[in-house]
């Protein structure tokens, strides 16, 4: 567990509590600049300084009624406005006691989930600021603790009065946290904002967003904050412009939006005022005849008066310019102006101007809850195609807040006419994290475009839309609006959340365009595997696909390649190997399937394909595999990282649910030894021994930069879990093992390859096996680096077993970090994989995950390629069973959100016949059960059996559902089990049926479907 860093500066007294109300005084400015260093916040805070929680871009907030002058320390995590060290002088790796001695000290905030996250502000407050004009701000912002994972954004806004109803930011957003250590100097110039103003005026450094990622939130502070100015007199000429910025919205291109207007106020003008735009936005004095400029008189301008602004575009995207406002001998004054034009043909909703609550049009409407949709800095990169990188601005909304919390929450679009000949295609962008319900894509044609979208009489309709499974940037692809072709509708993203679960959505991107021809055909399944495992011959096991079949223009075909995989569209009868569905039937774009395997031959593995096809689409398959190898049979192994395991301070967040997570997989796997990578929390891998029964475990005393207890409770290590009853006498080593050697880095500074050498026995045969775990080097930067160090590693650890295990069993498996095939490292001179020493020897060593690799699979969550493999010496290899290896992608479908909440890696699973038991020929096997043959099949009233050379000679007939029950037994001549088998068929329920007919040493098995 993280040792944290905590003090508070006791010097024989208790800590004192400042009252914000005496600190809350407004300053009346004197002479440029003002400055403030904090340094005597010990004591109070300064004359016009004060703090706020729940501050919005339309609302003060709450003042701080209490402020604590006590030191504290960065790390102190705490919700709280504090007094800490600033970082002038001080580097991240600053002590507590370096930090308590300090006189330079800093205005500080922790925040929390119930502490200024969002709406912590640092807030100055000024009398007045007349006769003053050109204020400028620069103060220090500081990132104090490094270990601080999630990111805070802050904005420098200015309102005006006694309680401000709104602020305007000035200038760009600068963040804290993130990890980082910092202290930048922030300049902002008010320019005309500020000039002149009789009433208070609030200057906030305020944190208006949630913040963003997981982990720990930010120790933020300001320091050397300086406002300067130029002096003026009540008779120079001024201008003043309320408000200095104006969103137009959007608007279609080529048609003007309505007029905007703001306050232009002058005072001892000696000349006009002229108001002037840039295109596409036109100025008016009237609100109905718009020009590029303008002109007032100044005895038009004694009192205030409106200046409209409209905006017509003519292309799309955002545009924005500056209206500037001009006399003889006044300063100018400016107004921010954008807008953003809408092709009507492909209307983007971008986000990309997205702040407080405007989201480009759509408004958020809160049902039940606090947590609300939000802007977010983490929007959609169309350049990364990875999917993992981000950019402002996106719309995100997290129902956890200390703990799952019960929401509703509606993202709803502004009003959108469909066009009545084209296709209206709707996609957006989206990504989730941790565990919670789905979001609803909804449409109607009647809600009025405000307030309720519950509210009675309106009406909305789910859409069959494709969301993010996991936190990486998911394209919905094409929606088909067509059904609404014609008509005015609104959209709406529907987020809900409860106290069991929240999950973290972001949306971006989102696009209605049209097109001349209708959307492409999706076909997708969830899972692509499939994997029954060991079935009993001659029975049926069965498990769910589910296929998606959308904007389909002619009939899906879902095919099995093998005859012992059976499809089914209900689930209970009519197994066959090809289904047909309809557009009709696929109208709502998804469909279970359920597989039936039923083998047929004892002691067999078997692969099959389901493949997924229509007209003008890419195909999509489902990967079938199963046995009849009876798991007490073989040894089966199973490495696996766990990504930092229980480890309190790294992703995945919620340490109980992964351990639940795990132990359920573990469960399931089943596996007589598990090679487990990345635990951190050993307890907890503990607990879930025990709770599966009948194993045993030891985990590596070493890991990456181990030096000490806290470091090694710290750090990834690696474990063996063994099943006792099968693996005995192990002894465990760190191979290569050193602390100031080559090897040392090569192995990730420490992280040695760990070996468990055991007998074990299967079937009273007792092989003695060397298993070697590894976690090799992380391909990070500098990427030639450690693409080097793994190398090196991996010959290291060849030219150990070359020399001392050169006749022994050894099975090598783990966290490779790199493929087999060709390297995943990129940006260096070669291709070859950092484990060629492995490859190139085909002789004595074979990667049995190869194939894997080869085939296009990957190991884990994110990435197409297989990082996890399994290598053997050519003296394990003798026992591999052919084709067993498997990348068990399967077990993330019994996890909501299992990249998130588990680990970002999936299974590897192999299997040894450590005791040579003799295999069938599966292919010998199906040539002698063609010899049967069965017609009709399918039948309804009536069957018939042939079996060639069968004569007079009694044979056996056994019928069995798929279930195993026998439910049809005869003994005699084949023409006599015929008529026994058709006096019982008529009883026989539809479904699906094993004939196996036994005529002297030999058995015939055949399947046979009765309708």
């Amino acid at each position: 567990m993280k040792n944290t860093l905590l003090f508070r500066y006791l010097t024989g007294c208790a800590a004192v509590l400042l009252s914000a109300g005496s600190a809350m005084a407004q300053v009346s400015l004197g002479t440029s600049p003002y400055t403030e260093t904090f340094d005597g916040i010990g004591t109070e805070l300064p004359t016009g300084f004060s703090v706020y929680t729940g501050a919005s871009a339309t609302a003060p907030g709450t003042p701080v009624a209490t402020f604590s002058t006590a030191k504290v320390a960065w790390n102190n995590t705490s919700g709280a406005f504090k007094n800490f060290a600033s970082a002038d002088g001080l580097t991240q790796t600053a002590t507590a006691t370096e930090q308590d001695a300090s006189t330079d000290r800093a205005l500080g905030l922790r925040q929390t989930g119930s502490v200024g996250d969002p709406g912590g502000a640092f807030v100055f407050t000024i009398e007045n600021t007349t006769g003053k004009t050109n204020f400028n701000l620069s103060f220090k912002l500081q990132s104090l603790d490094v270990a601080s994972t999630r990111t805070t954004t802050w904005v420098v806004d200015y309102g005006v009065g006694a309680t401000p109803s709104a602020f305007t930011a000035v200038g760009s957003t600068v963040t804290t946290g993130g990890s980082t250590f910092s202290n930048n100097t922030i300049t902002v110039d008010f320019e005309n904002k500020l000039d002149n103003q009789t009433g208070p005026v609030w200057i906030r450094i305020v944190a208006l967003a949630s913040t963003s990622g997981s982990g720990s939130r930010a120790s933020t502070a300001i320091d050397d904050f300086s406002l300067s100015w130029t002096a003026g007199t009540s008779t120079t000429p001024t201008l003043s412009v309320t408000p200095n910025t104006l969103n137009l919205g959007r608007q279609t291109i080529g048609a003007a939006s309505a007029g905007v207007p703001y306050t232009l106020t002058a005072a001892s003008l000696t000349a006009d005022a002229t108001v002037t735009a840039p295109a596409p936005f036109e100025v008016s004095k009237d609100n109905t005849t718009f020009a590029t400029s303008v002109t007032f008189t100044p005895a038009e301008l004694t009192a205030g008066l409106p200046v409209y602004v409209r905006f017509t575009p003519t292309a799309s995207g955002t545009v924005s310019g500056t209206i500037t406002n001009a006399s003889t001998g006044a300063n100018d004054k400016t107004v921010t102006v954008k807008g953003y034009g809408v092709d009507p043909n492909d209307n983007l909703f971008s986000f990309d101007d997205c702040s407080g609550t405007d989201f480009d049009g759509w408004m958020a409407y809160s049902v039940t809850g606090t947590q609300t949709w939000a802007c977010t800095t983490f929007g959609h990169d169309a350049a990364d195609a990875a999917g993992k990188d981000s950019k402002p601005y996106g719309v995100q909304i997290n129902g956890y807040s200390s703990g799952n919390k019960e929401n509703e929450d509606w993202l709803i679009s502004p009003a959108l006419a469909l066009s009545a000949t084209d296709y209206p295609l709707l996609s957006f962008w989206s990504r989730v994290a941790f565990t919670g319900p789905g979001l609803a894509l909804r449409v109607s044609t009647n809600y009025t475009g405000t307030g309720d979208p519950n509210a009675t009489g309106v009406t909305w309709t789910d859409l069959n839309a494709d969301f993010a499974t996991g936190d990486t940037w998911m394209d919905s692809g094409d929606i088909d609006l067509s059904a609404y072709k014609g008509k005015t509708v609104y959209l709406a993203f529907v987020y809900t959340s409860t106290t069991t679960g929240a999950a973290r959505w972001t949306l971006d991107d989102v696009r209605l365009r049209k097109s001349s021809t209708p959307a492409a055909t999706i076909l997708a399944a969830t899972p692509e595997l499939l994997d029954f495992g060991y079935q009993l011959v001659n029975t049926g096991g069965n498990k769910t696909f589910v296929a998606t079949l959308k904007n389909l223009t002619a009939n899906a075909t879902i095919i099995s390649s093998n005859p012992e995989f059976v499809l089914s569209k209900d689930g209970t009868t009519n197994f066959v190997s090809s289904l047909t569905y309809t557009p009709a039937e696929a109208a709502q774009g998804k469909v279970t399937v359920k597989v039936l395997f039923m083998p047929t031959v004892s002691m067999a593995t078997y692969k099959g394909t389901v493949t997924i096809a229509s007209e003008g689409a890419t195909s999509a398959t489902v990967a079938l595999q199963g046995n009849t190898i009876e798991a007490a049979q073989t040894l089966e192994v199973v490495n696996w990282n766990m990504e930092w395991f229980g480890s309190p301070d790294q992703n995945p967040k919620d340490d109980n649910l992964q351990q639940e997570n795990a132990a359920k997989i573990l469960k399931e796997l089943n596996a007589d030894v598990f090679a487990l990578a990345e635990v951190v929390d050993t307890v907890r891998l503990g607990t879930i021994v025990r709770q599966l029964g009948g194993y045993k475990y030891m985990v590596s005393d070493f890991g990456s930069n181990v030096t000490d207890d806290n470091s090694y409770a710290k750090a990834q290590k690696l474990a063996f879990v063994y099943r006792a009853s099968v693996v005995k006498n192990p002894t465990f080593t760190g191979l290569l093992r050193c602390t100031s050697c080559d090897d040392y880095g090569y192995w990730a500074s420490g992280r040695f390859p760990y070996l468990m050498e055991a007998d074990v026995t299967l079937n009273n045969v007792t092989q003695r096996i060397n298993f070697i775990l590894i976690h090799a080097k992380a391909n990070v930067t500098p990427l030639a680096e450690s693409y080097d160090r793994r190398k090196k590693g991996a010959e290291a650890l060849k030219a150990k077993l070359d020399a001392d295990f050169a006749t022994k069993n050894v099975i090598i498996l783990g966290d490779f970090n790199d493929d087999l095939d060709k390297t995943i490292t990129t940006g260096i001179s070669t291709t070859a994989s950092s484990y060629s020493a492995f490859t190139e020897d085909a002789t004595n060593y074979t990667a049995v995950t190869l194939p894997l690799s080869l085939a296009g699979e990957k190991s884990t969550v994110s990435y197409n390629d297989i990082i996890d493999h399994v290598v053997l010496s050519n003296e394990m290899a003798q026992f591999y069973l052919p084709g067993s290896a498997r990348i068990r992608t399967d077990v993330a479908a019994m996890i909501e959100n299992y990249g998130t909440t588990t680990t970002d890696h999936y299974p590897v699973m192999t299997r040894y016949n450590t005791a040579n038991v003799a295999l069938p020929n599966k292919q010998a096997a199906a040539a002698q059960n063609r010899l049967l043959s069965v017609y009709p099949n399918p039948a309804s009233t009536a069957v018939r059996l042939q079996l060639a050379q069968a004569g007079a000679q009694a044979v056996r007939l056994q019928v069995s559902a798929i279930d195993g029950r026998t439910v049809v037994e005869a003994t005699g001549t084949l023409e006599q089990v015929n008529q026994r088998l058709n006096q019982q068929f008529s009883k026989l329920r539809s479904g699906l049926y094993i004939l196996r007919i036994t005529s002297g040493s030999k058995v015939y098995t055949q399947r046979l479907q009765k309708q």
